[in-house]
């Protein structure tokens, strides 16, 4: 099958897309947004690539950067850790927002940190787990995406590097990238930021950090502060809070059942599952991935997909037929009970099939976005709320400085990333679709140009206008085609400030390049070695581990 297949043509041109970037680009030098205060100190949620490059950046336009990040080490979702993440709600439920918020905290934060010592018990141990959680990676993760079109602008993988890597090989990429800027300085490690407010008297941002140390003795120090910075930066990822989805009994069967449901987040290696019958649940990119990965070690593998096998999507079609031979395909999961509504262990599906001896249940059913850090910033929204093509809902009666948040990334953005209620807020790395690194590399620039005054938005009024008119002329189906797209006008905004701001003020910047045009031919070609080089990896590995 011919990845190109079922792809829609655009519904705008390319010119028409960069005319209309340029209308905006002018506008917002007639009617700019005047920030309240001067931004000179910034905080940076993240040491994931997307909040790398927002350091960099920032760091960069001569602003006072400090970066958080709750892990160890800089990668994000590219960091591997044995242990597990402790298992999520099931089902999740955004309503239950604020239960899963409850501070645990032992003495309240102040500017000046507050120490204290704890010993290791188990709650602590859950704490910490829960403070510095593993992320999504397993142990046989590649990228999906061609490392020369994976790579940062101005920063390519060494030469000679295969298309496609183990994560570790992603995570040394970063960490050189850190090296290579001089960020390592700028991070915070082992550091949760546990809330986020705002202070509209003199218009900072609190943030409130707590830091724990492990001792070889079984203590535990555990330091709270507060720290006071004129903008932040959300770069936390989107791959922090599983989704679980509310089928009917599931509630009933994980409580009989605990041990039998975890969620993809959790998965590690093909090993633990040897023997066992697997149920996934799922269609997308996780859930193809661990099923390529349990043939050989599963007893037997089912795989449950919500919809159509054949999809419209291009992705979806790639993906679904590498699904192995030996994995039996069902339509979604009607219910966690027996066809006579009995929670036994066992399933029935949306055609009355049913599934019995079911050792293992795993959901591959996504991530939200809650960034509990927020707390009551956050207006949440659900999936019927969310509108990819305009006409969009303009958010004009939004508090500000709140943050109108569907369940995947927030919407009341401008570019995908100025907070519009208050746009000393921005984030990195929260896009709509899918989107390759040098998208928030472009974003981040964006904002270290828009926070030094090097480049300006519009007013809150146009902003508001252009975010709910925005149509790159572009569908979810896309797949290569919508990367040039989406980030042409950033490009035409920053190159057009370039000349009519930053000029100005004696600063000079070389002229951003889009990605070159050959960029979806090449994409194409890519996700056909892809296809071959996945396979190849899923094979080495179990001849390594059976």
């Amino acid at each position: 099958m011919s990845v190109q297949e079922g792809t829609p043509p655009p519904q705008i041109s390319f010119e028409d897309l960069v005319n209309k970037s340029l209308e905006e680009a002018n506008e917002a030098l007639k009617d700019p947004y005047v920030f309240k205060s001067d931004i000179k100190k910034v905080a940076v949620i993240g040491a994931g690539p997307s909040g790398l490059v927002s350091a960099r950046h920032l760091k960069e336009a001569g602003l006072s950067v400090r970066v958080f990040d709750r892990n160890s080490y800089v990668g994000g979702v590219w960091v591997y850790s044995e242990r597990p993440r402790p298992k999520p709600k099931m089902p999740t439920s955004r309503v239950a927002r604020q239960q899963a918020e409850e501070h645990h905290y032992a003495h309240p934060a102040t500017d000046e940190p507050q120490k204290k010592l704890f010993e290791m018990t188990p709650e602590m141990q859950n704490l910490l787990l829960t403070k510095k959680p593993p992320s999504a990676c397993y142990r046989d993760l590649y990228n999906n995406t061609a490392t020369h079109l994976m790579a940062l602008p101005d920063f390519p993988f060494p030469e000679n590097t295969p298309l496609y890597v183990p994560h570790f090989d992603i995570a040394e990429y970063l960490e050189n990238y850190a090296n290579t800027f001089d960020l390592m300085p700028l991070i915070e490690f082992d550091t949760s930021v546990d809330l986020v407010t705002k202070n509209h008297e003199d218009h900072t941002w609190e943030l409130t950090l707590s830091k724990y140390d492990v001792y070889t003795s079984g203590m535990v120090r555990e330091t709270r502060w507060k720290e006071t910075f004129d903008a932040v930066v959300v770069a936390s990822g989107q791959h922090q809070d599983p989704y679980v989805p509310d089928v009917k009994d599931l509630t009933a069967f994980n409580k009989i059942y605990p041990d039998k449901v975890s969620h993809s987040v959790q998965y590690r290696k093909p090993e633990d599952y040897k023997d066992k019958n697997v149920l996934i649940v799922g269609g997308s990119v996780s859930a193809v991935d661990i099923v390529r990965s349990l043939e050989g070690f599963a007893k037997s593998i089912t795989i449950s997909i919500k919809g159509p096998f054949d999809s419209p999507f291009v992705i979806y079609q790639v993906l679904r037929s590498l699904i192995p031979k030996c994995v039996t395909v069902k339509p979604e999961v009607k219910a966690f009970s027996n066809a006579e509504g009995q929670v036994d262990g066992s399933v029935v599906f949306e055609d009355d099939s049913t599934l019995d001896n079911i050792d293992q249940v795993i959901f591959c059913s996504g991530f939200n976005s809650r960034m509990p850090f927020l707390g009551d910033l956050v207006i949440p929204k659900g999936k019927e709320d969310v509108k990819y093509a305009p006409p969009r809902p303009i958010y004009d009666d939004v508090p500000e400085s709140h943050v109108v948040l569907g369940p995947q990334f927030p919407l009341n953005v401008y570019h995908e990333s100025f907070l519009i209620s208050d746009p000393t807020m921005a984030f990195v790395g929260q896009p709509p679709f899918f989107s390759p690194l040098s998208q928030y590399d472009t974003q981040a620039r964006a904002l270290a140009r828009v926070w030094s005054g090097d480049a300006l938005l519009p007013h809150e009024n146009l902003m508001l206008k252009y975010a709910a008119e925005h149509d790159d002329g572009l569908s979810p189906l896309e797949l290569f085609n919508g990367d040039r797209r989406r980030r042409e006008p950033l490009i035409v905004w920053l190159n057009h400030h370039a000349t009519h701001v930053a000029a100005k003020h004696g600063k000079e910047y070389p002229p951003l390049e889009n990605y070159r045009e050959d960029y979806e031919e090449e994409g194409l070609k890519s996700m056909q070695y892809w296809v071959e080089a996945s396979t190849e990896n899923f094979k080495r590995a179990r001849e390594q581990h059976l």
